[in-house]
């Protein structure tokens, strides 16, 4: 049976099995969609999203890959219900909350479900593992993908290394410091020329032997902890992590009533040509206790892991490091949960980046470990 699962999600759905679908709005403005097979199998799934541009209106998820995904589950007789959340940007709060809500939600249109399981992508995995160790009662598997499982903490202290020691290397092509920085465009090689653009000419500058000697843009990288492996990974990668910065920054700060979530003042960087000049040079910058206390609430996973939680995520993830599974599995040994925690990663780069057959899979081990008390695999699970 769960080979036959795994078999029917790999099938791509032109259009779904027929079905309802219901629309509404909670009370707290958040859109949710709930999708009902008429051939439901009595199992439900609660999809949360990744984080969203603070500037984008309040919408449904709409990727290509979340649809298809639906659909797929949807044809073999799952129902699945998502929300917006109430806002976008660091929306961890708001998508805990509202993500619970669906099963109410759920509960009104179609009655209680016989089994209901999580998934969550990137932001959306923060969201799940909180609902998961908080609440098992209420599910039955947890699925989060490219999720920062070690932390928002941690996560925060990343991105904003990657901008403190962008500065340093090349100062002046991000205007502002780090936590005061304007919310401009950043979108590479769209038109027209925007900071995106400024800040991958930069990075391809600095891999230039002639002009670069130092190349400053490997000597970033690796005082990041970057894992790539070519040259255009290394700026993809750094494009993409400093471009969080930007856009996201000030919502985050918003969130914190403008209190520092960021700490560095101890950190020891090193992989440069010079870390005595570079340690003396950084960025300093000061965390406050309300700031930080902010990340922990949402969320610094614990590792009490209470129901079957299966994680996938790409080795060479520059947004979400892939050492956020390390700290989850150290995590969950602590509180001798690790038994109930399956995690499978894919050998490639990029946040999220993974391929139909990938997720299918996990979701498949997920189920089958539920239903029938298969435990999947871990390890490496890349399509061929």
């Amino acid at each position: 049976m769960n080979a036959l699962l795994l078999f029917t999600l790999l099938v791509s759905f032109s259009a779904a099995r027929a079905q309802q679908v219901f629309n509404g709005t909670a009370d707290d403005g958040s859109l949710y969609q709930i999708v009902l097979p008429t051939n439901w199998n009595h199992q439900l799934v609660l999809y949360a999203h990744g984080i969203v541009d603070p500037q984008e209106p309040i919408a449904l998820p709409n990727d290509t890959g979340f649809l298809d995904f639906r659909d797929a589950l949807v044809g073999e007789g799952f129902a699945v219900a998502y929300s917006s959340y109430a806002a976008n940007g660091f929306a961890i709060q708001e998508g805990i909350r509202d993500t619970d809500l669906l099963r109410g939600q759920f509960a009104t249109v179609a009655g209680t479900p016989s089994k209901t399981f999580l998934v969550g992508v990137s932001l959306g995995s923060a969201v799940v593992i909180n609902l998961a160790e908080r609440f098992p009662q209420n599910y039955s598997g947890d699925l989060p993908m490219c999720g920062l499982l070690g932390g928002s903490p941690l996560e925060v202290e990343y991105v904003g290394n990657a901008r403190v020691l962008f500065d340093y290397f090349f100062p002046g092509v991000i205007p502002g410091t780090l936590l005061h920085t304007p919310l401009l465009p950043y979108d590479p090689g769209v038109p027209p020329l925007n900071l995106g653009d400024a800040v991958e000419a930069a990075l391809v500058n600095g891999l230039n032997p002639v002009t670069s000697p130092t190349l400053p843009t490997l000597q970033l990288a690796d005082a990041l902890g970057l894992e790539a492996a070519s040259p255009t990974e290394v700026i993809v990668g750094l494009v993409e992590v400093l471009g969080f910065d930007v856009r996201y920054v000030n919502d985050l700060l918003a969130r914190t009533n403008q209190e520092s979530p960021y700490d560095n003042r101890f950190i020891w960087y090193q992989g440069s040509l010079n870390d005595k000049a570079l340690n003396a040079g950084v960025e300093r910058v000061s965390g406050t206790l309300e700031g930080l206390e902010y990340l922990l609430r949402y969320y610094q996973p614990t590792g009490l892991v209470r129901i079957p939680t299966v994680t996938l995520h790409t080795t060479r993830d520059p947004l979400v490091p892939y050492w956020h599974e390390a700290l989850y599995l150290f995590l969950a040994t602590e509180q001798h949960r690790q038994g109930l925690l399956v995690q499978q990663s894919v050998d490639r780069f990029g946040h999220c980046a993974f391929e139909d057959p990938e997720v299918a899979h996990a979701f498949a081990g997920l189920v089958g470990w539920v239903d029938y008390g298969i435990k999947p695999a871990g390890g490496d699970v890349t399509a061929p």
